[in-house]
């Protein structure tokens, strides 16, 4: 059901959002996805990390804070989005649906991983960024599913109101990240 849904099957996500394990899911979405964002970091850091003369920082300790930052970043991250598609909702008129919206966010996140290497600087270069386009282009064509799912938007709607959370977060995006990033 999750890979129809990544693959933009609109019946996919009302199946979803139906399930009485959706909220389940959701949640093993985020822990995956903050997992793997964890395990980047420590390979983007790997000198960093190796850098530490005691071996409980080195091999236990650091590694374990990277995981929790990725995990706590996924997990804002999607708090964040869901925040924001419902802004975008009841900005175009729609009901707001605040739980669908979040169990439908963690689903958005799963192209997002092909933006990891650029996020953690764990890659470079064109490959990398291409990862980063993709990633947002594909959340965008899921986060319009998600708004025709739960707020009944279709069309030119549906696509207006993500738009305009992609802008605002863009904009949030680019106060809180530090100039040459």
């Amino acid at each position: 059901m999750i890979g129809k849904m990544i693959c933009l099957q609109s019946s996919s996500y009302r199946e979803f959002l139906t399930e009485k394990k959706a909220p389940i899911y959701s949640r093993m979405i985020v822990i995956m996805a903050g997992v793997i964002y964890g395990i980047m970091g420590i390979y983007a850091n790997a000198g960093f990390i190796a850098s530490f003369e005691s071996e409980l920082l080195r091999n236990v300790a650091v590694p374990f804070i990277f995981i929790l930052f990725g995990l706590f970043s996924v997990w804002l991250t999607r708090l964040g989005l869901a925040v924001l598609l419902w802004a975008g909702a009841r900005g175009f008129g729609g009901p707001g649906n605040i739980g669908d919206l979040n169990r439908g966010a963690a689903v958005a996140l799963i192209p997002g991983l092909l933006a990891i290497p650029g996020l953690t600087g764990a890659g470079g270069g064109l490959l990398t960024w291409a990862g980063v386009i993709v990633a947002l282009i594909w959340m965008y064509f899921i986060c319009v599913k998600i708004h025709e799912t739960t707020q009944g938007f279709q069309g030119w709607k549906a696509y207006t109101s993500v738009f305009a959370v992609f802008v605002f977060f863009a904009s949030i995006y680019y106060i809180l990240v530090p100039p040459g990033l």
